[in-house]
């Protein structure tokens, strides 16, 4: 069968071609999301393509690159319709790549190449972003449109940070709404973090505050909270004092800590590592080869500039946004 998407002009196909050690599984359900990632490393870098990703991937043991598609910025190509930025077809989207978790299985992954934290993304980028997304839809492929974090399981990742929704209305100039209806009914994978990233104007506290009976924390299928009265409905207090990292349910400890290094404020550690699915075992308060894989592999993903393994002030802090992104 011939995709729409494998027409387009800037779609390279590299099926086969990347850095791999073994085969990915066939997919055993039907693809329902088109799921969009970036990279956290910036668009203009050496490491910033399809075969670097598969590099790094391979790196943790897996059988080759996570994405189906790779879009890579720093690498434009020249189409009837203008410059795009390239895509590169890694994966059979049949196969069941990793990039997802548990979601896996029904999900298609899609990595825009740069840390899009501090860049935005150019418009041949944007251009290129639409027309994979159209083709895709033309194609039947999937039925939904998500980030990385609003999938089960990475409410706590800070991924895509682009808004992918206005992206896929570029080349026509739509304007996707961002007004928010009066109620919204929970879908899978839903977060107060994620409607709020996505809906202008309207907080997680805003969120919180006008559904007091909804544990944002336990947010089930089918349950309707209130947007409608969402919108500054949140108001903070002036010269709220910081709270006492001993009032926290994981404190974190202060000073730095590395292999080697024995007790409580390890423990401290390895209870928060834990919390945040980033696991190193029991928390022995022994900072072990464990404890050290772990805080390096929370270090790729927010620290991509200082992956050493040791915990540090901005270890520390940054740990500690993601501790409070998850209601810690």
């Amino acid at each position: 069968m011939a995709y729409a998407f494998e027409k387009l002009p800037q779609l390279v196909d590299k099926r086969g071609k990347l850095p791999r050690k073994g085969s990915y599984s066939k997919r055993t359900k039907k693809i329902t999301d088109r799921v969009w990632h970036h990279s956290l490393t910036l668009s203009h870098l050496g490491g910033s393509d399809a075969e670097s990703f598969a590099d790094y991937h391979v790196s943790l043991g897996w059988p080759g690159v996570g994405y189906h598609f790779v879009i890579e910025p720093k690498n434009k190509v020249y189409t009837p319709k203008g410059k795009r930025a390239r895509i590169v077809y890694a994966n059979d989207i049949n196969l069941r790549t990793y990039h997802v978790g548990d979601s896996n299985q029904f999900s298609l992954g899609i990595c825009v190449a740069g840390d899009y934290r501090t860049e935005k993304l150019d418009d041949a980028t944007k251009a290129t972003i639409d027309e994979l997304q159209e083709a895709l839809v033309r194609d039947g492929i999937g039925q939904r449109d998500k980030s990385h974090q609003e999938m089960p399981g990475y409410s706590w990742k800070a991924c895509c940070v682009f808004d992918y929704q206005k992206v896929f209305a570029f080349l026509n100039g739509e304007i996707i709404s961002n007004t928010s209806p009066k109620t919204y009914v929970i879908q899978e994978g839903d977060t107060f973090w994620g409607l709020a990233n996505n809906i202008d104007g309207i907080t997680v506290n805003d969120l919180i505050v006008a559904n007091p009976g909804v544990d944002p924390k336990k947010l089930k299928v089918g349950q309707k909270i209130n947007l409608g009265k969402a919108k500054n409905a949140y108001t903070p207090k002036k010269d709220k004092p910081k709270k006492a990292q001993e009032t926290y349910k994981y404190p974190l400890p202060s000073g730095v800590l590395s292999e080697g290094n024995k007790g409580e404020n390890v423990k401290k550690l390895q209870r928060a590592l834990n919390a945040i699915y980033f696991k190193c075992g029991t928390a022995d308060g022994i900072f072990g080869s464990k404890t050290k894989d772990a805080l390096s592999r929370f270090q790729m993903v927010y620290l991509p500039y200082e992956v050493d393994g040791v915990y540090g002030p901005n270890t520390r802090k940054k740990l500690q946004a993601v501790l409070k992104s998850k209601g810690f």
